[in-house]
């Protein structure tokens, strides 16, 4: 898209001006116009190899837990924390989705998959902004209840596109572990019966499909970022294998105690 152009309005040759525009399936739409009267003069849609840009924090360590609902989350979020604080080190617990108001929306409306995403998406880039990139670059240790792929094993789930979801969150910090608590459906649900009230999602069918999506995804991603543990085990154990992990983490990468 070099060179000079005709522009049939102005009707002289003019240098013309490019404009990219990322598209939410992962492609790019160039578009040449008239830097006189701004007519379009040509337009091209790119396949870009890497459309999602993970935002780049070398500092501290983003630790992110996931799995379906009951598979035990909070839990080694809260025993994970624990122990790193007993070591003195520097800790920010978060869980997504984070604004009370994203949660009002997303667990009393129907809405379509596309919509969801948009509305977790914007409450994730809120979150890392405020609280998340700022602990990093301060050198600490995050801790998520849920991430960036909770939204592509849900939404996708419910019928958004893999490619939609991964463009909409393109600016965001990707986990540096994730560790996905698997369990089957059964007793995920076992555990939570108890709660005065289960969310739209927590549906026997719509979870399988779920935990299948988390294991896709795990074994796509490279195994130093997903770790999956079974969490049909001893919740210490869990726990125990979990700090291990992530102090070695700590270690390596030179993260500095209180």
């Amino acid at each position: 898209m070099r060179g000079r152009y005709f522009c049939p309005v102005c009707r002289v040759e003019v240098t013309p001006q490019t404009i990219k525009t990322y598209a939410f399936d992962g492609s790019v739409i160039e578009g040449v116009y008239c830097p006189v009267c701004g007519s379009i003069l040509e337009a091209r849609r790119k396949v870009v190899d890497e459309p999602f840009r993970d935002y780049r924090v070398e500092k501290g360590l983003y630790v992110a837990f996931e799995g379906i609902d009951g598979s035990g989350k909070t839990t080694q979020v809260e025993k994970l924390v624990e122990k790193l604080e007993a070591m003195n080190v520097d800790v920010v617990s978060v869980r997504e989705p984070w604004l009370d108001a994203s949660k009002e929306i997303l667990y009393n409306y129907r809405m379509d998959p596309d919509a969801e995403v948009y509305i977790f998406a914007a409450d994730r880039i809120i979150l890392q902004r405020e609280i998340v990139l700022p602990a990093l670059r301060g050198d600490k240790v995050v801790v998520s209840d849920r991430s960036f792929y909770a939204s592509l094993a849900y939404q996708s789930s419910l019928g958004a596109s893999q490619e939609f979801i991964w463009a909409a969150n393109r600016w965001i910090k990707l986990p540096d572990i994730v560790f996905l608590l698997d369990l089957p459906v059964e007793k995920a649900l076992e555990r939570i019966k108890g709660r005065e009230a289960l969310t739209k999602y927590e549906r026997i069918e719509f979870l399988e499909h779920v935990r299948r999506k988390f294991l896709k995804i795990a074994s796509e991603v490279n195994e130093s970022r997903f770790i999956v543990i079974d969490a049909t085990r001893d919740i210490e154990k869990i726990a125990e294998e979990v700090f291990n992990h992530v102090i070695k983490e700590i270690e390596a990468r030179g993260i500095k105690r209180r």
